[in-house]
């Protein structure tokens, strides 16, 4: 089944892949990208009736161990003004977060991320992809981005190019811009090899021992009620909801019931456990069901981390 949100997951914009500068001591292989599908909407002039679909697999060796993610995006179909045949309304300047796999989109913390660019055509496009991981050498880790430049996936008749598209005439009578369609690449395509052009150093610094922590958490409320997250080390309040770590709302919309923040300091390796409360208007208190959460403080992020899921769920809240 194929989920068709009219947003992407995305990362905030770094910088330009011409800034990135070649680490000489690093030493990369290709990423593979493989299970390609594009969709395009029928273009009926009502407008955004449908949406424009991509998503992919990707794999790399590069890091200290193989890693894979699923990439997916979806956005609005063009306005019923619009007499292109691409999309108008292909999210660019964005680095789009891949998720570990296709049955979880909202998990957010896989290695991976993508770039799409304009003109943007279900069976010709150009597609950039990215790689935050760790490497170790001498029982050092070092966090590591690796960029490719703009790839260029096409199905044009000629090209050694495994997608091949379907496209329906028959929905497009003269009155409207373009008939519906999926491009697809066979399941026994092992894939394009997209060369990385780029590594560099996700630190500005030499990675710390001391590491910032961040709880988001999805949960609907109420004018207020708060949101915060206790746990078993005294950073957290050990278990002591009155010294329990607040939350922000500042991101909270009705579409979008995000609490994050926290911003705690804890030294890596230390392993942690919690859980989030939520202390409502009337000063009654509920904690969320289930097991304590586990985390461990990792080594090599360059001083922050995003601890559980991005975000995970208030369990047996109003999310």
């Amino acid at each position: 089944m194929r989920l068709t949100l009219a947003f992407p997951l995305s990362l905030p914009l770094l910088p330009a892949l011409t800034a990135l500068t070649a680490a000489a001591s690093t030493t990369t292989t290709p990423f593979t990208l493989s299970n390609l599908y594009t969709k395009q909407p029928n273009g009926n002039p009502d407008g955004q009736t449908n949406f424009y679909t991509i998503e992919f697999t990707l794999k790399s060796t590069n890091g200290d161990s193989p890693q894979s993610g699923y990439c997916w995006a979806s956005w609005g179909d063009n306005s019923y003004t619009s007499n292109n045949a691409y999309s108008d309304y292909v999210p660019t300047g964005e680095w789009i977060q891949c998720a570990h796999n296709a049955s979880e989109i909202g998990d957010q913390t896989s290695e991976f991320a993508f770039q799409l660019y304009k003109p943007f055509g279900i069976g010709a496009f150009e597609v950039a992809v990215l790689q935050n991981y760790t490497e170790t050498s001498n029982n050092t880790p070092t966090q590591l981005i690796a960029t490719s430049i703009p790839y260029t996936i096409t199905n044009s008749t000629g090209s050694s190019s495994a997608l091949t598209c379907s496209i329906i005439p028959s929905e497009n009578p003269g009155f409207q811009v373009h008939a519906s369609g999926e491009c697809t690449t066979p399941s026994n395509f092992t894939g394009y090899e997209i060369p990385v052009a780029n590594t560099s150093s996700a630190c500005t610094n030499t990675p710390s021992t001391l590491v910032s922590l961040s709880f988001p958490v999805q949960e609907r409320t109420v004018y207020g009620d708060n949101v915060f997250v206790v746990g078993n080390i005294t950073e957290l309040g050990d278990w002591d909801v009155y010294h329990a770590v607040p939350l922000s709302s500042e991101g909270y919309t009705d579409i979008n019931t995000l609490w994050s923040g926290g911003d705690v300091k804890v030294s890596a390796g230390t392993p942690v456990e919690y859980k989030y409360i939520q202390w409502s208007a009337d000063g009654s208190l509920l904690w969320e069901c289930g097991e304590n959460r586990v985390g461990s403080v990792e080594y090599g992020t360059c001083g922050m981390q995003t601890v559980g899921n991005d975000p995970d769920y208030f369990r047996c809240g109003n999310h």
